[in-house]
C-alpha cells in the first residue's frame, strides 16, 4: 500500500516541531543576586543563581506536537496509491441523468428504450445516493434536482416527452455541472441518455467538469434507420393574367428506403388544404415535389407541406410564411438627360435575389397620387432634386421610404432642398490625386449595415474619387463619413417613415463601389431598410429569437401550443424566443383580431440526420479542470490519476478535524487539575537547582 502526497513540500514544516523543545531546554532561569559591601570578617560562600529548565509535562507537550504534525500532514494532502483501496469508494453517489427529448428521439422504438435506461439507472442506486433529472433539446430544463426520493424522480421522468426541437448537449452538461455543486463530497457521475446524433455534439468543446466526475453516455438509437423528411421548400407569388398565384416546391430528403415509395403530399394555405401532389420518393437522395399554383391572398400566407407519416412523424411536415407581397417595387426617379448606363449596376443589383423580389420602375418624376405610391415600397431620387407633393409627404409619414443618391448635379445645386434631404451641398470634392476617399466611422450596429457586421472591412475598401460636399442638418443621424469628415450616409425619421441621403457614388464613374463585393448586399439592404421591410426568411429554426415589428405596440405573441407571451421591449425592440416548431402569431395590445405578424418555425434539418456516433466520440470535447489535455472518458475502468485518488479519499479533511479536536483537548486539560494551579516559588530555595554559575554574597 503506497502513501504519497500531492504537496510534499509542506512536509518540511515537520522540522519546526523541534524548535519549541530546543528553545525550552536551552532557556535558563537566572536569579537576581544581592550585592553587599565587602566585609573582611565575613566568610564568602558560593550561591547558585542560574539553573536549566526541564520538561516536566511530557504528555501535554506531545499532545501539542501531534496536533501540529497533523496540520502539516493535512496541508501536504496525503493519498493512498493502492488502486484496490481507492476502488473501494464508500461515499454516497450523486448522479445527474441528462435525457435527450429532441425531435429525433420520437423515432419508432427509441423513446421507450430511453425511458427504460433512465429507470435502470435510478433502480441501481442504493441507500442515500441522490439523483437528478435534466431534460434537454435546444436548451436544458431541470426536471428534478438532486434528491434521494426515487419516486419523485420517476414521476418527473413520466412527464418528459419528445418535442419538435433540435439537440444541443452543451447546455445540458453545464446544467449538470451546476447541479453537482450541491453534492461536493459525493461520488459524482453524469449519464447522457440519447440517440447520440452527431449534430448534438456541436458546442461541447471546452465544457469542463471537476476532476473525478465520471461522464458516460448510453446510446438508445438504432444501428440503421429509414426516413423521409421535408427538408425545405420554395414559395413565391407569380402573376397569371390579373390573378396572383402561389407556386410552391418542396424538397424531400430520403434515406435508406427499402424501395421507391409512392406518396401524396398535401399543401395547406392559411389552415385549409389547397392542393395535393403525388410523386414517387427515391430510396436515397432528394425528391422535388411541385404543387399546382393556387390562389394567393394579398396578406401574409402561412403554408404547410405534409407527407404521409413514417417512422419519424415529426419531420414529415414543414411550415413557412410567405410575406404579404414578396414583390418590392422601387420607383427610380432620374433626370431626363441621364444615360441608362449610369444606373445599370444599381438596377442589376436590385434585380438579383428573392425574399423579396425587387422591381425597378424608372421615372422622370416621383409618383404624385396615393394609388401609385401605395404600390411602391421606396422612391429613389438619382442625383435629382426631390420634389415634395402632398401625396408623397403623406406617404412618407405613413411609413414610406425615400432615398436620395446625390452626385455631381446636386453638388452644383445652390437652391434649398426639401427638409427630408437632411443636407445642404457646397460643391464637389475631388480626391483623384490621393487615390480617392474611403469610408470611416461606419455605424456597424445600425440595421443598414447588418450584412457587414461579420465583415467590417468590406465597406472600408470602397474608394470614391469625386463626391458632393455638404453639411448635415442637426436632426439628421450620420451613419457613415468619408475620411475627410464629409457625411457619406445619413438618415432622418419622418413620421413612421424614413429618408436616407447618400453622397457615396453608386455608379462606377466617380468611384469603384459597384466593383466591390459589398455593393450587392448594401444596395439591397438599403432598399429593404428604407422601405421598412427586412429580408425575412420563410421560416426560422427552433432555439432562435424573433424580432417583432416595431409597429406593434405592447405586443402579445401566441405560440404553437397556444401559450401567450408578452415580450419586454428594449432599445433594440421586442424579441421572443422560439422554443417550439410551428406558427407564432403576434398581435398589438391583445390576442384578437387581425395579427400584426406571423412567423413560421421549424426544427433544424440536422435533427433528421439520425446517424449515431460512438459514445466516446460524442463526449470527446468534455474536459476536466485538473488536466485540460485529457477528455472525460465514458470508460469508468480507466486508471485514476493521483489527483483523482486524493479527491476520492479526501483524508486531509479528517486530519484537520482530528487536529482541531486535539487542540481543543489540550486547552481543556491545560486549565484543569494540577496544570491549572499556579506554582508557588519559595525565595532562596536552591536545593533543587542544578549546578550553575556562582556569585559571592553576604550572609
Amino acid at each position: 500500500m503506497g502513501l504519497g502526497f500531492l504537496v510534499p513540500a509542506f512536509l518540511a514544516a515537520l522540522a519546526a516541531l523541534a524548535v519549541p523543545i530546543l528553545l525550552h531546554l536551552r532557556h535558563r532561569d537566572r536569579d537576581r543576586p544581592l550585592r553587599f559591601p565587602s566585609l573582611m570578617f565575613l566568610e564568602q560562600l558560593p550561591i547558585r543563581t542560574e539553573s536549566r529548565q526541564r520538561i516536566t509535562d511530557w504528555p501535554m507537550l506531545l499532545l501539542r506536537l501531534l496536533a501540529l504534525a497533523l496540520l502539516v500532514f493535512a496541508f501536504a494532502r496525503p493519498v493512498l496509491k493502492d488502486q484496490r483501496v481507492v476502488g473501494a469508494d464508500n461515499r454516497t453517489k450523486a448522479v445527474v441523468i441528462l435525457l435527450d427529448r429532441s425531435m429525433s428521439m420520437g423515432y419508432t422504438g427509441v423513446w421507450p428504450r430511453a425511458l427504460d435506461s433512465a429507470r435502470a439507472v435510478i433502480d441501481r442506486l442504493e441507500g442515500k445516493d441522490r439523483v437528478a433529472l435534466v431534460a434537454y433539446d435546444d436548451a436544458a430544463e431541470v426536471m428534478q434536482r438532486l434528491t434521494d426520493d426515487r419516486a419523485a424522480v420517476r414521476g418527473s421522468l413520466g412527464a418528459v416527452q419528445p418535442m419538435r426541437r433540435g439537440t444541443r448537449l452543451a447546455p445540458a452538461l453545464r446544467t449538470a455541472r451546476q447541479l453537482l455543486l450541491d453534492a461536493p463530497f459525493a461520488a459524482a457521475e453524469v449519464i447522457v441518455i440519447s440517440d447520440l446524433q452527431r449534430a448534438s455534439a456541436s458546442g461541447i468543446a471546452g465544457v469542463e467538469f471537476p476532476s473525478g466526475v465520471q461522464v458516460r453516455g448510453i446510446g438508445v438509437g438504432g444501428e440503421t434507420w429509414v426516413n423521409s423528411t421535408v427538408r425545405s421548400l420554395d414559395a413565391r407569388r407569380v402573376r397569371e393574367g390579373d390573378r396572383t398565384l402561389l407556386a410552391v416546391k418542396a424538397r424531400v430528403q430520403n434515406h435508406a428506403l427499402p424501395a421507391a415509395r409512392q406518396v401524396t403530399a398535401s399543401l395547406t394555405v392559411n389552415g385549409r388544404e389547397a392542393t395535393t401532389a403525388s410523386t414517387s420518393l427515391t430510396r436515397d437522395g432528394e425528391t422535388v415535389i411541385t404543387f399546382t399554383p393556387v390562389p394567393a391572398p394579398d396578406g401574409a400566407v402561412a403554408i404547410r407541406v405534409a407527407l404521409p407519416p413514417d417512422s419519424l412523424v415529426a419531420d414529415d411536415t414543414l411550415v413557412a410564411v410567405v410575406p404579404r407581397d414578396d414583390l418590392l417595387r422601387v420607383a427610380l426617379v432620374a433626370p431626363s438627360d441621364m444615360s441608362a448606363s449610369e444606373t445599370l449596376y444599381l438596377q442589376q443589383a436590385l434585380g438579383i435575389g428573392r425574399a423579396p423580389q425587387m422591381q425597378v420602375e424608372r421615372l422622370t418624376s416621383a409618383p404624385s397620387n396615393a394609388a401609385a405610391l401605395a404600390r411602391t415600397g421606396v422612391v429613389l431620387f438619382w442625383d435629382v432634386a426631390p420634389d415634395a407633393p402632398a401625396a408623397l409627404t403623406t406617404w412618407v409619414n405613413d411609413g414610406g421610404g425615400i432615398v436620395l443618391a446625390a452626385g455631381r448635379r446636386l453638388a452644383a445645386r445652390r437652391s434649398a432642398l426639401p427638409a427630408y434631404a437632411g443636407i445642404s451641398f457646397s460643391g464637389l470634392a475631388d480626391r483623384v490625386s490621393d487615390r480617392g476617399g474611403t469610408l470611416r466611422d461606419v455605424r456597424a450596429e445600425h440595421a443598414l449595415f447588418a450584412p457587414f457586421r461579420e465583415a467590417k472591412d468590406a465597406l472600408t475598401a470602397v474608394r470614391a474619387w469625386r463626391y458632393p460636399r455638404g453639411d448635415a442638418v442637426p436632426t439628421a443621424d450620420i451613419l457613415a463619413r468619408f475620411d475627410d469628415g464629409v457625411p457619406a450616409v445619413l438618415e432622418q425619421r419622418i413620421g413612421n417613415g424614413r429618408a436616407l441621403t447618400l453622397t457615396v457614388p453608386l455608379d462606377n464613374q466617380y468611384g469603384d463601389f459597384p466593383l466591390q463585393p459589398a455593393y450587392l448586399p448594401f444596395v439591397r439592404q438599403l432598399v429593404l431598410h428604407t422601405s421598412g421591410r427586412d429580408a425575412t426568411p420563410l421560416w426560422l429554426s427552433t432555439g432562435e429569437s424573433w424580432s417583432l415589428p416595431t409597429t406593434l405596440t405592447n405586443p402579445v405573441v401566441t405560440g404553437p401550443t397556444g401559450a401567450l407571451t408578452r415580450p419586454q421591449a428594449d432599445s433594440a425592440g421586442a424579441a421572443v424566443a422560439l422554443p417550439d416548431a410551428g406558427l407564432y402569431t403576434a398581435y398589438a395590445e391583445r390576442a384578437s383580431g387581425e395579427p400584426g405578424a406571423v412567423q413560421a418555425v421549424n426544427v433544424p434539418p440536422s435533427e433528421s440526420e439520425l446517424t449515431p456516433m460512438d459514445t466516446t466520440e460524442l463526449l470527446l470535447g468534455v474536459r476536466t479542470t485538473s488536466t485540460a489535455q485529457s477528455a472525460a472518458s465514458a470508460n469508468a475502468d480507466a486508471p485514476m490519476t493521483v489527483e483523482e485518488m486524493e479527491r476520492r479519499q479526501n483524508p486531509w479533511r479528517v486530519l484537520l478535524i482530528v487536529a482541531a479536536l486535539l487542540l481543543l483537548a489540550e486547552t481543556i486539560l491545560g486549565t484543569r487539575g494540577r496544570r491549572g494551579m499556579a506554582r508557588r516559588v519559595v525565595p532562596g530555595t536552591t536545593s533543587n537547582r542544578s549546578a550553575g554559575g556562582s556569585t559571592p554574597a553576604g550572609p
